[in-house]
This record gives structure tokens, C-alpha cells and sequence, in this order.
């Protein structure tokens, strides 16, 4: 399977005016991944990579790095983090394989539920090692196998497209981790998960944050009458409301 980035970018540049009053599991999930210590960093610049509307730099920015340079491919989304934190910031459209800044430049990478929009979440792990100095950090939190599992299987009952997009296994990302160059690193996983009150609730979350499915074998056309209510009937209730499971993996390393 493979990622359409040109889609990546327009949902989450058409999610961005709206996205911070549906992104609660983001916003849970990163201020965890802030809890980690970031003491004793090398002096150059903080690297937010993937930084959506600013919510992490934000925080990033109360601690008052030397630097801090905010990172996402949609344009979108780095309109409302400039808003956000104005001068406090410096804003680069880029792309996480493709970082075009200096080798050795960073003293900490903070990456947000970025990583699995990568087309190759390996490359985009080496370009973030390849920026940081030696003794610089990185913190990183990103969706793993599992997530959305129970609307992937739903989804294939109704047919064989791909409508639920494809997320690394937690043994991959840390063999990633090793090759792209770290010297020591922890990584925990846990599952989190939201309970909605109907199947369409679920689908119009992912959509209103950019999250639904960007991958480039999907179809394109609406869903018809007898699609959906099939869907409907694969999708297991809990209560008679849909639950929704989320797995997040936590990366702390030092290059």
C-alpha cells in the first residue's frame, strides 16, 4: 500500500481551521509524550516535525529553547500554528524523508502522530537522527498495527479496497529506531480507545482531522445505500455505541 502525499497534505490543510476541537486523542497522546525529560540537551535548535496546528510547540516553546522550528507538510496546518505562536516560532513547509536542514543541527526532534504518514517511516527516522548533534533527543509518538483494527475488518467484509490506512508494527519502528543511527532508546506502546455514539461519529472524527483514508488504491465515489448499511452491520456495538481502538507507540532516543 502506498500514501497519495498529495491527498496527505490537502485533508490536512482542509482539516486544519477545525482540527483542534476534534484532536483530543492527539492531544492526549502528546502531552504524554512531552512528559518525557528533555533535560540536559546540547544547544542548537528544537525541531517539531509533523507540528500540525502547534498544539506540542506550544508547550515546546514555554520551556524557551534557544530555537524553535516548527515542521509539516500542509501548509494548512502551519497557518494555524503560526498563529498560534507567532514570532515565538520559525515555520518550514517540508516533508519528514526529506528534511532540508543541516546535518547536526538539532539539540531535540519532538514528532507528534506524525511518523505514520510517512511513505517510508525508516527514511523519515534516519532524516530526523541524521539533523540532531551528538546528545541530541528525540521524542517521538506515532499510530501502530492494530489501530482501527475492528473499522479495517468491517471495511473488509463489505469489499477488497483498502479504506483504512496501514500503520507500522511496533518491532519494525524499533528496528527503524536501531538502523537509523540512535545510541540508546526506550520505547513502551499503549491502547487507547474512544467510544462514539454511531458508526457515522467515528467516520466524520477521522475526517474532520485529516485522518481518513489517504491511501491511493481507494475508490473515490460515495458510499452507496446498500455499502454503508453493510458496514453498518460488520461494525460490532458495545452498548449500542462504536468504539474505536487507537494504538500509540512511544519512542525516547538519544543520538
Amino acid at each position: 500500500m502506498s500514501w497519495d502525499k498529495r491527498l496527505v497534505r490537502r485533508a490536512f490543510s482542509a482539516a486544519a481551521p477545525g482540527y483542534d476541537r476534534h484532536a483530543v486523542l492527539q492531544r492526549q497522546i502528546g502531552q504524554r509524550l512531552l512528559a518525557a525529560c528533555v533535560e540536559e540537551l546540547p544547544p542548537g535548535w528544537w525541531v517539531d516535525i509533523g507540528t500540525g496546528t502547534g498544539w506540542c510547540a506550544q508547550r515546546l516553546a514555554a520551556w524557551r529553547p534557544p530555537a524553535l522550528l516548527l515542521v509539516d507538510l500542509a501548509e494548512g496546518m502551519l497557518h494555524q500554528a503560526r498563529a498560534r505562536l507567532g514570532p515565538a516560532g520559525c515555520y518550514l513547509t517540508a516533508d519528514a524523508e526529506r528534511l532540508p536542514l543541516a546535518t547536526g543541527s538539532a539539540a531535540l526532534v519532538v514528532s507528534n502522530l506524525a511518523l505514520q504518514w510517512c511513505l517510508d517511516p525508516a527514511r523519515a527516522l534516519a532524516e530526523m537522527a541524521r539533523i540532531l548533534k551528538p546528545g541530541g533527543r528525540l521524542l517521538l509518538s506515532t499510530f501502530t498495527a492494530g489501530t482501527l483494527e475492528t473499522l479495517r475488518r468491517a471495511w473488509a467484509a463489505v469489499d477488497d479496497y483498502s479504506h483504512v490506512n496501514t500503520f507500522p508494527d511496533p518491532a519494525d519502528l524499533e528496528a527503524a529506531v536501531a538502523a537509523a543511527g540512535f545510541r540508546r532508546w526506550r520505547q513502551r506502546t499503549e491502547t487507547l480507545s474512544l467510544v462514539y455514539p454511531d458508526l457515522k461519529a467515528l467516520l466524520r472524527s477521522l475526517k474532520e482531522i485529516g485522518a481518513h483514508n489517504v491511501t491511493s488504491g481507494r475508490p473515490r465515489h460515495l458510499l452507496g445505500k446498500g455499502v454503508w448499511q453493510r458496514l453498518e452491520a460488520a461494525y460490532p456495538r458495545r452498548q449500542g455505541q462504536v468504539v474505536a481502538t487507537y494504538v500509540a507507540t512511544y519512542v525516547t532516543a538519544l543520538r
